[in-house]
């Protein structure tokens, strides 16, 4: 959100180690955003990061040769980027 421009905060980081002594909801990372206005727009890059990935990916072969599943988008044997990307 803050690379959009979407001021915000963090709430609940840290209590993890809590849970079974408090409720597992209350327990729960959250995102503040700083202004209402922004809400809107905020939900949509939220929700947007949040949807799954196209499935339709296939692996490729680098330019060294090495095959690389179709999740990566560099070649963990000489670090090129994927071509189509």
């Amino acid at each position: 959100l803050e690379q959009e421009g979407i001021a915000c905060l963090m709430k609940n980081q840290t209590l993890a180690g809590a849970m079974g002594e408090i409720p597992a909801l209350e327990c729960w990372p959250e995102l503040w955003i700083t202004d209402d206005r922004q809400y809107s727009q905020a939900m949509k890059i939220v929700e947007a990061a949040l949807s799954p990935v196209a499935t339709d990916a296939r692996a490729w072969r680098c330019q060294c040769g090495e095959e690389i599943e179709a999740q990566f988008t560099a070649c963990w044997q000489c670090n090129r980027q994927r071509p189509d990307l």
